[in-house]
């Protein structure tokens, strides 16, 4: 993703959008392994206030591939941003769940809308959502439809229709779990030869839209020169990190290999450490130079789920972990603010 970024102001014309579609590709990837350690751990995902607009539009192309040529997909997304406390990565999950169930209804071809708008919702005796404002997603096919046995079976884990070697089951019971963790509903309206319809209700976040969720790439401090020291055993990360901070003023030594005893740590603003390293851990690794150097800052990075490496590594809450994959932005942000959190406690004790 990051070698993808260095070479976006290098290329134009077509080669441009192909490392668009690279990237994105990469983006992609990133997000459903996320998604498959979530799953596998039974961890709780990590939210964001998202526009389940501009989630369909970037799914547009990505579902239009994958249904086929004879099935056509109408995407109709609202005219104003619909704001989600959400998982971009489980949202793309409920797209591409409920449009392959489309597609397998409909073997002859045939048309998928894809639509969202906001509603309000209402107090009342047969409500089963809180009064306010939803943003509705729904999915819609001129399929074979279903009947009323199969349309009330249709959220139940291993449940489905499908010959063995097409379906497990679990996609429909996937998409009602992450609409339910998010604190929607979902419902299905479905007949023998008139089609399915889906209509997924989510809670409206835009009064959280307004707010921050994260620094601008403009808003992260420029490095001015700063020392961050870097150990990483992974030779292609290290560079990337290395390249990413010198290209943003920072300086950027690495430890290697080298003896602890040999290593100069003064001047050094921050170290930036993998948790898990050859023969060695991070945490420990820090613990050593801190007895040398009690106030030297430091910085976790870890491709691990944060409870567990925090669980197993003795890592306070308090010390911030930087979740690998991460861009250049994200890495950016997190030094920044590693940094930015030791000048606030500099400032209160008056150094």
């Amino acid at each position: 993703m990051n070698y993808a970024d260095f070479l976006t102001e290098e290329v134009t014309g077509d080669a441009a959008d192909d490392l668009a579609r690279i990237r994105n590709a990469a983006d992609r990837a990133k997000s459903l392994t996320s998604q498959l350690l979530l799953f596998a751990k039974r961890e709780p995902t990590q939210v964001e206030v998202i526009d389940l607009n501009q989630a369909v539009i970037e799914a547009d192309e990505l579902l239009g591939r994958t249904i086929g040529e004879n099935i056509r997909l109408v995407s109709r997304p609202a005219r104003e941003p619909l704001p989600v406390r959400a998982n971009r990565g489980r949202l793309d999950q409920i797209l591409l769940n409920l449009v392959i169930n489309a597609r397998d209804a409909m073997p002859d071809g045939g048309v998928v809308s894809v639509e969202t708008d906001l509603v309000e919702l209402d107090e009342g005796p047969s409500a089963t959502l809180p009064p306010g404002s939803y943003a509705r997603l729904t999915v819609c096919d001129n399929g074979c439809g279903m009947t009323a046995e199969v349309r009330d079976r249709l959220f139940e884990p291993f449940f489905t229709t499908k010959p063995a070697d097409r379906g497990t089951g679990l996609g429909l019971a996937t998409v009602y779990g992450i609409v339910g963790d998010a604190g929607g509903a979902i419902g299905v309206e479905s007949a023998p030869g008139d089609g399915t319809t889906f209509r997924i209700l989510l809670p409206s976040a835009a009064t959280a839209a307004h707010a921050k969720t994260g620094p601008a790439p403009d808003e992260i401090g420029h490095g001015d020169g700063r020392l961050i020291m870097v150990v990483e055993d992974d030779d292609f990360v290290s560079d990337l990190v290395v390249r990413v901070l010198q290209n943003n003023g920072y300086r950027a030594t690495t430890l290697g290999e080298h003896s602890l005893a040999d290593v100069d740590i003064h001047g050094i603003s921050l170290l930036l450490a993998d948790v898990v390293l050859r023969g060695r851990s991070g945490p420990v690794l820090a613990a050593r130079l801190r007895a040398r150097r009690p106030d030297l800052p430091v910085l976790f990075m870890s491709g691990y789920s944060d409870v567990e490496v925090r669980r197993e590594h003795g890592i306070d809450a308090a010390t911030p972990i930087l979740q690998k994959p991460f861009t250049a932005v994200e890495l950016l942000a997190g030094v920044d603010a590693a940094l930015s959190s030791v000048a606030v406690v500099q400032h209160a004790k008056g150094v």
